[in-house]
């Protein structure tokens, strides 16, 4: 997809840089998560498996990542060859597989299905229809889903100037809906979609229980506050969570 696959280089470099928009990115996402032992994970939009590989680390029993990136699942594939420090080779499996296929249907239903990015990738309500009737489709009854990203509400007119010096990344204005992610060099198109057009996609793929997670920083570093109050108080991504129903 786009850069992903021609350019990943400013995309991988950012995502494993050590700063403290890591911690906003992982915080709130792992504790709405909770427990994953022994649960079977699908992982959409997986990309070099970066949560792939924390999920088998929290005991997942199975986890399935799937990207339509070709460059980025080698990577992926890469890191769980055996004998590299991060491989799960008997838990952890990844395939090329778009969130928008109509047919894919995993051997058995997941008890989880986690996205770190997904729906913005969606470039029309119809794609993120799709999204969520994978999501449900591969969904098991009382599992969970779980994802971080772009908020419904975020105003990208109102971003500073600095902002990929100060967190590493930046969005450039296309079409609104339509903008792009900006790294360096790197660019990949994306869609922010309102909170009902998120929700009605869930609903219509049998998940309930839709919940909004503001980003936040952990109690031990509630001093990193004052100097993250310009992104806090207009946040470009958050977390969402929803319930297959019983």
């Amino acid at each position: 997809m786009a850069d992903y696959d021609k350019n990943p280089s400013p995309y991988l470099q950012q995502a494993f840089s050590e700063n403290s928009y890591r911690l906003l990115e992982w915080t709130v996402f792992m504790g709405v998560l909770g427990s994953i032992s022994n649960k079977r994970v699908l992982d959409l939009a997986c990309g070099d498996g970066r949560l792939t590989r924390v999920l088998a680390h929290g005991g997942a029993s199975k986890v399935l990542g799937l990207d339509v990136s070709s460059e980025m699942l080698e990577r992926a594939m890469e890191q769980n060859a055996p004998g590299k420090p991060e491989a799960f080779p008997g838990v952890v499996s990844f395939d090329r597989i778009s969130a928008t296929d109509d047919l894919f249907k995993w051997e058995e239903q997941a008890d989880l299905v986690t996205a770190m990015y997904l729906f913005h990738y969606a470039r029309n309500v119809d794609e993120l229809n799709q999204m969520g009737r994978f999501i449900g489709r591969n969904l098991k009854k009382g599992g969970r889903f779980v994802t971080y990203t772009i908020n419904p509400d975020y105003d990208f007119t109102n971003a500073p100037v600095d902002m990929e010096k100060r967190i590493g990344f930046r969005y450039g204005i296309v079409d609104p809906p339509a903008y792009t992610l900006l790294i360096k060099d790197f660019e990949v198109p994306i869609w922010q979609w309102g909170r009902d057009e998120h929700e009605e996609a869930l609903k219509k793929a049998g998940l309930s229980n839709i919940e909004w997670h503001p980003l936040e920083f952990p109690p031990e570093h509630q001093d990193l506050m004052p100097g993250w109050a310009w992104y806090l108080n207009n946040p470009s991504c958050i977390v969402l969570s929803a319930h297959k129903s019983d």
